[in-house]
């Protein structure tokens, strides 16, 4: 099976890395590899979240965009709280920080791995559920994030799919609330 947006429903679907400066980093996707249009969130994080079990208090702003039938996201942290993209650039520096699935059922897939020694390092809600970041191990080149799959979530990225495709390089960077439905 495959999601509408044209990746299998068992694959990894995105690709994120973290940048120190969002603007740059989409103008580069865009001029280098042809990649947009992009779909920024200006604030997420924040009140609401978990890091590490705790109240998360970091923000973040994001884009993002699809390269054929993958997803690509850019994070920009906001703030110096602690954060998941915080203790990825502060060890490895900036770049590559996790891949996304998308599961039926997002909270028994994160008691499964649990279960098989992953830890959460992140919980927050989207607009389409929940979104859990698991530690990916000690030889992981990053973390795993998990999605849960529901009309919402496909709308929204199967909507940042079809603006690429065929894209023109019109209107490169685009708000995100023209994924959300009415």
């Amino acid at each position: 099976m495959e999601f509408p947006f044209g990746q299998p429903t068992d694959a990894v679907v995105q690709f994120a890395y973290a940048v120190p400066d969002l603007t740059a980093a989409m103008r580069w996707w865009t001029d280098r590899l042809g990649v947009g249009p992009w779909f920024v969130n200006q604030r997420i994080g924040g009140a609401g979240s978990t890091y590490r079990g705790e109240p998360g208090k970091a923000e973040f702003t994001l884009a993002l965009a699809f390269s054929g039938h993958m997803m690509i996201e850019l994070v920009q942290t906001l703030d110096d709280e602690p954060s998941i993209y915080k203790d990825t650039y502060e060890r490895h520096g900036y770049g590559f920080h996790h891949v996304a699935k998308i599961v039926p059922n997002v909270k028994a897939e994160v008691e499964r791995r649990e279960a098989s020694g992953a830890v959460v390092r992140f919980h927050d809600l989207a607009p389409g559920g929940d979104v859990f970041f698991l530690d990916g191990g000690g030889d992981a080149p990053g973390m795993i994030e998990l999605v849960q799959d529901n009309e919402i979530t496909r709308q929204m990225f199967t909507a940042v799919w079809r603006a690429s495709v065929d894209w023109d390089g019109s209107r490169p960077v685009r708000d995100f609330t023209e994924l959300l439905p009415a």
